[in-house]
C-alpha cells in the first residue's frame, strides 16, 4: 500500500457517493505462480512501470500477506535494492509471535 484516500463521485441520481481507495504497488508472480522449491512460498517481482501502481477499492482487500524481501533491508540497504520477494499469504500468529519474541 502506498496511499489510502477517499474520493467522492456523483452518481446518476445526482447524489455524491464516497469511496475509500488504495494506491498500491503491484507485483507479478514468477515461476507461473508455483511455489518456490526451498521456501514453499510464491516468488514475485516488481511489475513493469506501466502497471506498477494500481488503484483498488479498499473493500476489495480480502486479507493480508507477508512480503519478504529477497535482499534483507537494513540501515545500509534501502528497500529499493529489492527486485524480488516471496509472499506468505498464510500468517500463523502463534508461530510469528514465537519466532519474533
Amino acid at each position: 500500500m502506498q496511499q489510502l484516500f477517499p474520493i467522492k463521485l456523483q452518481n446518476e441520481d445526482g447524489l455524491f457517493v464516497e469511496y475509500s481507495l488504495d494506491l498500491a504497488l503491484t507485483t507479478i508472480h514468477e515461476n507461473s505462480g508455483n511455489l518456490d522449491t526451498i521456501s514453499k512460498l510464491v516468488p514475485v517481482r516488481k511489475a513493469p512501470a506501466a502497471v506498477a501502481l494500481q488503484v483498488f477499492r479498499v473493500g476489495n482487500i480480502v486479507g493480508c500477506a507477508h512480503v519478504i524481501p529477497e535482499i534483507p533491508t537494513s540501515r545500509d540497504t534501502a528497500d529499493g535494492w529489492n527486485e524480488r520477494w516471496i509472499v506468505n499469504s498464510h500468517i500463523d500468529l502463534a508461530t510469528w509471535n514465537d519466532a519474533y519474541q
